[in-house]
């Protein structure tokens, strides 16, 4: 396969697929076009020729190294939901593209019963893992693949690569924030099993002595729809809440939906809080209060860390932390009621 059938597949020309393969996806073509681009490389199995890449860079390839990288997606429900996965998979793809590196497959939680995927391609020993896995897969994944980054928002207690944006610091900025604000029964949505962003919450509510009860934590899924139970059982409790910080941008718009069909207005009644900062949410009435997660950042930082580990450029576990923060919107204000 070359560039012109990938153009051709994408219904553009061949230069524009060639400024997006290379990293100028921004001013060679809009959102749409790029995606169309990226489709057409997935689906004709294209890949870049190393060699010629390394003629015209200048360089010659005084070794061969695998060009090949896996990925694994570790959170299958929230890769369905949640466009952070989608956004953090293509900056991954575009990075490693970008550098003369292929993504060979994918795969999910959903396959590790079924050994046959690795099988499939066992030459592959270079894997990203997208979400947060649990110490068996980790251990299973370790026994098949030789370098490993993570990236999330969690800091796990493995001895791999990560690329982290801390989702404990998050939780805690956001609840200092409604405090300072004048809230003092505050709830949260969220996973709470092994989950840092609930940890993160605990952490501010201990600091700052707000004796929450246990009704004021909703063990949520990452989704609306987990966000729109959790939102109807605290409701249907009767509990004196004034504002909701949701562990994602997804479990708040599904709060936003029960809170105003139940007459409930934001934020003059409640206030609302999300995580990762989406696109979607700053259409929406209010415009939601979010902690910005660099996600683009975080999956090219994953990739060159991979890169580098496969090249040989370290060889200790390296953990690369980058920083979030708070973006107030329209969602909060201070307590008509406390």
């Amino acid at each position: 396969m070359t560039i012109k059938d990938v153009a051709k597949a994408a219904g553009v020309s061949p230069s524009t697929v060639s400024r997006v393969l290379n990293g100028q996806g921004n001013m060679a073509a809009g959102e749409e076009t790029q995606k169309r681009i990226w489709e057409a490389v997935r689906s004709l199995g294209y890949t870049p020729n190393a060699n010629a890449r390394s003629l015209k860079k200048g360089y010659s390839l005084q070794q061969k190294v695998s060009k090949e990288i896996a990925c694994f997606h570790a959170r299958m429900i929230d890769a369905h939901l949640d466009p952070f996965f989608s956004i953090l998979m293509n900056a991954v793809e575009q990075c490693i593209f970008a550098q003369g590196y292929t993504l060979r497959y994918q795969f999910t939680s959903e396959n590790l019963p079924n050994i046959d995927w690795f099988i499939m391609d066992s030459s592959v020993d270079s894997l990203i893992v997208l979400g947060r896995p649990d110490a068996d897969t980790i251990e299973f994944l370790q026994k098949h693949y030789r370098h490993i980054v993570y990236v999330g928002l969690q800091n796990l207690p493995f001895e791999i690569d990560q690329v982290i944006s801390r989702g404990c610091r998050a939780a805690e900025n956001s609840v200092h924030y409604l405090y300072k604000l004048g809230h003092r029964k505050i709830c949260y949505m969220g996973e709470t099993h092994s989950e840092q962003r609930y940890n993160g919450f605990l952490n501010a509510v201990e600091a700052l002595e707000l004796n929450l009860s246990r009704e004021y934590i909703v063990d949520a899924k990452f989704t609306p729809t987990g966000g729109y139970d959790a939102t109807q059982k605290i409701l249907q409790q009767k509990l004196p809440f004034t504002a909701i910080f949701c562990a994602n941008d997804m479990t708040a718009l599904g709060a936003l939906k029960a809170l105003k069909e139940h007459g409930l207005k934001v934020p003059a009644d409640v206030s609302l809080i999300g995580v990762n900062d989406m696109e979607a949410i700053r259409y929406i009435t209010p415009m939601l209060t979010t902690n910005h997660i660099p996600i683009e950042e975080m999956g090219h930082a994953a990739a060159k860390l991979l890169i580098d580990r496969m090249n040989g450029g370290h060889k200790l576990p390296i953990k690369m932390f980058l920083e979030n923060h708070l973006i107030c919107r329209e969602s909060c204000a201070p307590p008509q009621h406390k």
